[in-house]
């Protein structure tokens, strides 16, 4: 299980949330509250934020290393880095899966960014093949590791692109629903907390399919939207993400809430 952290609102540095907050995702990567399979956060880590200009890309930064030992980022980068959305990530490998730069969150496809904490089980031996099956050699190619995440990130870039008539949060529960048909199809257990944004708005789930799904919480008030696999402090009003629900946000209209 990963550690997932999403912020949108004025710009603000990378620090707080990430760092110096009582209960950041640094804390979160050795000292974890709610995880429900494994103890640390130790397989790397990842932010991607966006710059001021529509026209640039998000930019990544990821390590294979954990956020403690990345005193560049922790002392330095996460201070200088200023942004009015981000995504960040802490990973805990699947059992079988390499910790490598390709195989760390968040991933990114023109202005969209996404992060995925949960599994497909046994992926490689499973959903693996039907999942790249799905797709056009543009989102084929956009994979460049082994996680069942990337995969999945992969799949609703795919949906994205084959139907720009539909909303996202649409495609995205299309996305879904085609892969927990497969796991189902296969008889196995599918969990997803997943959160995409392309800089205007953010998308969330919290699902599952034979298993429980990953806890996620979310906040919003005038300026500020935050969402984090636990929360990260006591003084932000935080709302956990029901199971099988939606959500979309962004600074300019109320969340909205669906059930998937």
């Amino acid at each position: 299980m990963c550690r997932l952290y999403a912020y949108m609102g004025r710009k603000t540095s990378l620090a707080y949330a990430l760092v110096e907050a009582p209960h950041s995702l640094l804390v979160q990567s050795y000292q974890p509250r709610e995880m429900t399979a494994g103890l640390l956060n130790a397989d790397g880590f990842g932010v991607g934020w966006y710059a001021s200009s529509q026209e640039v890309p998000p930019f990544l930064y990821r390590q294979a290393l954990p956020m403690w030992h990345d005193v560049n980022f922790t002392e330095y980068l996460s201070r200088y880095i200023e942004s009015s959305c981000f995504l960040a990530n802490v990973r805990s490998a699947t059992r079988g899966q390499p910790v490598q730069m390709t195989n760390t969150q968040p991933f990114r496809w023109g202005r969209w960014l996404g992060v995925h904490n949960g599994f497909i089980e046994n992926f490689r031996q499973t959903l693996y093949r039907p999942m790249r099956d799905r797709l056009s050699d543009v989102c084929y190619n956009l994979v460049e590791g082994s996680t069942d995440s990337e995969h999945l990130f992969a799949l609703f870039c795919n949906e994205l692109s084959l139907n720009p008539h539909l909303s996202p949060l649409l495609v995205l529960r299309q996305t879904l629903q085609t892969v927990f048909s497969l796991a189902q199809a296969a008889c196995i257990s599918v969990s997803a907390a997943m959160i995409l944004t392309d800089g205007k708005d953010i998308l969330a789930t919290r699902c599952a399919w034979g298993t429980p799904p990953p806890t996620l919480y979310w906040s919003q008030d005038a300026e500020t939207i935050q969402l984090t696999s636990e929360p990260i402090d006591a003084q932000t009003e935080w709302y956990p993400l029901g199971e099988n629900q939606l959500l979309l946000t962004s600074l300019h209209s109320e969340p909205e809430i669906y059930a998937f």
